[in-house]
C-alpha cells in the first residue's frame, strides 16, 4: 500500500546546467524557489543538458535534499517532482529512478520535461518553448500538453556565448581597456562581461540591430524602431504583456553607461546591445547552425495538421536564464514577422501575430517580470500539487520495488 503523501512534504528540483531550482512544500505555489544551486560548485555536471558525471549530479541532488531541506533518508516521507530536459533518454530516466529510489529512499517521483512545465506556468498547453540557457538554446513545440519530439532543435548558442562576445566588444573598445590599465588589480576578463550582462537595465536588445553598422546617427533610428515594434504587441485581449514593458524600458537608453565593479567604476559604450546578436548570427561566435529566428520557424513548421501553427506562433514562451534580456521579444517578433506568409483571409490557417505567454496576473508574487524566468519552476510546483494526491500519477517506492528502474516508462 502506497504512503499517503502530504503537500508540506511535496519537492520540485528543476534541473539545469548553470542554475538547478528547487523547493519543499506545494500548498503555496505562488513563491519562488527556496534553493538555487550553482552548478560549478558541483563540477557542472550538466554540458549543454547533457549529463558528463552522475557522481556529480547525485551529490547535487544528495545536497538539496538532506542538507539544503534537511530531509532525513531513513524516514523520508518527501515525494520528488524532477524537471528535466526532453533529450534525456530512457536509460537517463532509469538512472534518475535508481537513484531516488535507491540512494535517496523517496517514496514517489514523477519526471516531467521542462518545455511542458514552462507552459503550465503560463497558463497554456500549446506552445513554442524557447530555452535559452547557460550553453545552449532549446526550441521545443507542445501541442495540447504532448511534446512534439520531431519539432525539438536545438541553436549551440547560450550564456556563456553571450559573455565571450560582450568581452571581445569590450576589448574593442580603446577607451575601456585604458580604464582597465589604470586599475592592474581588476582584469577585463569573461568574469566582468558576464557582470555587465547580468546588470538590470545595462544591456539591451534592439529590434532591426545590425552588428555591422552601429554609426551613431542610426542610433535614434534603432529605439524608434523598437519602440514601435513594442507597441504593435498589443494583443486583442487586453493582457499586459512583458513586451510593453520592454517599450518602456527602451524609450531612455543612454550612449554610454557606467558601472561599478569590484570599488572601480568603468565606462561601457553602446556595443553592448550586440550581447544577444551570436543568437541570430552564430557566426559570430564561431558556431555552426540554425538560428534562433530560423530553428523556431523550422519546429513550428514539422507539427501537424498545419492549422495548428499559427496558435503556435501566438503562444511562445521564452524561458531559461538569458530570457529576461530587455527587447528580446520584440526583435523575436520583428524578425519573424519577415518570414512568415501572411494573408487577408481570416480562414486562412496562416499566423497574423507572434505572441508571447507570461505567468498569469493571479500569480501575484511571480507575475513580476522578473520571475519570468520561473515559469518552468512554476509549472512544477503546479504539476505536483496534482500529481502526489493519487499513486496512479506517479512512480511510488512500491512500484519500483516490484518493477525495477524500468516501470518509469510505463507510469510517466
Amino acid at each position: 500500500m502506497s504512503l499517503t503523501l502530504k503537500e508540506e512534504n511535496f519537492v520540485v528540483i528543476d534541473v539545469g546546467s548553470s542554475t538547478t531550482r528547487a523547493g519543499m512544500g506545494m500548498h503555496d505555489t505562488n513563491k519562488t524557489p527556496s534553493i538555487m544551486v550553482n552548478m560549478s560548485d558541483f563540477n557542472n555536471p550538466l554540458k549543454n543538458d547533457a549529463i558528463v558525471s552522475w557522481e556529480d549530479l547525485e551529490a547535487c541532488w544528495s545536497h538539496i535534499l538532506f542538507k539544503e531541506l534537511g530531509i532525513k533518508k531513513s524516514r523520508n516521507e518527501h515525494a520528488v517532482l524532477l524537471s528535466v530536459p526532453t533529450q534525456w533518454s530512457k536509460f537517463e530516466h532509469e538512472r534518475i529512478a535508481q537513484i531516488f529510489f535507491e540512494h535517496f529512499n523517496v517514496p514517489g517521483i514523477y519526471i516531467a520535461p521542462q518545455p511542458l512545465l514552462a507552459l503550465y506556468g503560463c497558463g497554456s498547453q500549446s506552445g513554442v518553448v524557447v530555452d535559452i540557457g547557460h550553453g545552449s538554446t532549446q526550441i521545443n513545440v507542445v501541442i495540447d500538453s504532448l511534446v512534439q519530439p520531431q519539432a525539438t532543435i536545438s541553436v549551440p548558442v547560450g550564456g556563456e556565448h553571450f559573455d565571450e562576445h560582450l568581452l571581445r566588444l569590450m576589448k574593442n573598445d580603446a577607451a575601456l581597456v585604458q580604464q582597465f590599465q589604470n586599475t592592474p588589480d581588476v582584469p577585463l576578463d569573461v568574469e566582468f562581461a558576464h557582470f555587465v550582462k547580468e546588470q538590470p537595465g545595462v544591456c539591451h536588445v534592439y529590434v532591426g540591430y545590425d552588428a555591422s553598422s552601429i554609426e551613431k546617427q542610426n542610433n535614434a533610428d534603432m529605439i524608434e524602431n523598437a519602440a514601435a515594434a513594442a507597441t504593435e504587441e498589443a494583443i486583442e485581449d487586453d493582457v499586459v504583456t512583458t513586451e510593453k514593458e520592454d517599450e518602456n524600458n527602451v524609450a531612455e537608453i543612454p550612449e554610454t553607461v557606467e558601472v561599478e565593479y569590484k570599488g572601480h567604476k568603468y565606462t561601457v559604450g553602446r556595443y553592448r546591445h550586440q550581447v544577444y546578436d551570436p543568437l541570430f548570427d552564430l557566426a559570430l561566435v564561431g558556431q555552426n547552425g540554425l538560428n534562433l529566428i530560423d530553428a523556431m520557424r523550422l519546429g513550428v513548421s514539422h507539427c501537424e495538421p498545419p492549422e495548428m501553427r499559427p496558435k503556435l506562433w501566438e503562444s511562445v514562451a521564452l524561458c531559461g536564464g538569458g530570457s529576461l534580456m530587455t527587447g528580446l521579444q520584440p526583435r523575436i517578433k520583428a524578425q519573424v514577422g519577415r518570414l512568415l506568409p501572411c494573408s487577408d483571409n481570416i480562414g486562412d490557417a496562416q499566423p497574423r501575430q507572434v505572441g508571447f505567454l507570461r505567468i498569469p496576473d493571479y500569480f501575484t508574487v511571480l507575475k513580476d517580470r522578473k520571475f519570468q524566468n520561473l515559469c518552468t519552476w512554476l509549472g512544477g510546483e503546479i504539476v505536483a500539487k496534482l500529481v502526489f494526491i493519487d499513486a496512479k500519477n506517479y512512480v511510488s517506492k512500491v512500484d519500483y520495488n516490484e518493477g525495477g528502474p524500468s516501470v518509469v516508462h510505463t507510469l510517466l
